[in-house]
């Protein structure tokens, strides 16, 4: 694909002036640069008092235990919880992991051909003892 093909391409995916106005990237063709920047910057200024004030009214850690939203406990013991269920994921999906015999036996690990005849036999008379 040639470098016209590609700039083609990414011409006509390109987004259109309404929409980069409708996104807040460019400003409109009707109003001045600094109006746009003026009523961006008292937009994001409502948005971070907005914000503040929602900030202020937020409830302490106690009230939310007591709603039952946050289980009590400190970030440590949460920290100790997660390490703990980790090593349990772990450690079972060990105990399910498929030993040596039974890769080479289905072929996953390879062997050289002599041993793995003696392990087939091996693994046959096993069976029949069973």
């Amino acid at each position: 694909m040639c470098v016209c093909a590609v700039l083609q391409l990414k011409l006509q995916q390109r987004r259109t002036r309404e929409e980069l106005v409708g996104q807040g990237i460019i400003p409109p063709l009707k109003s001045s640069a600094s109006f746009y920047e003026q009523k961006r910057s008292l937009e994001r200024a409502r948005t971070e008092d907005y914000l503040k004030r929602r900030i202020q009214r937020r409830p302490e850690r106690a009230e939310l235990i007591r709603m039952h939203i946050l289980e009590e406990g400190t970030a440590e013991d949460f920290g100790l919880q997660k390490r703990a269920r980790l090593a349990d994921d772990l450690n079972e999906k060990l105990s399910q992991r498929p030993g040596p015999m039974e890769l080479i036996h289905k072929n996953i690990l390879p062997v050289h051909g002599s041993i793995k005849t003696a392990f087939i036999g091996e693994l046959s008379s096993r069976r029949t003892r069973l």
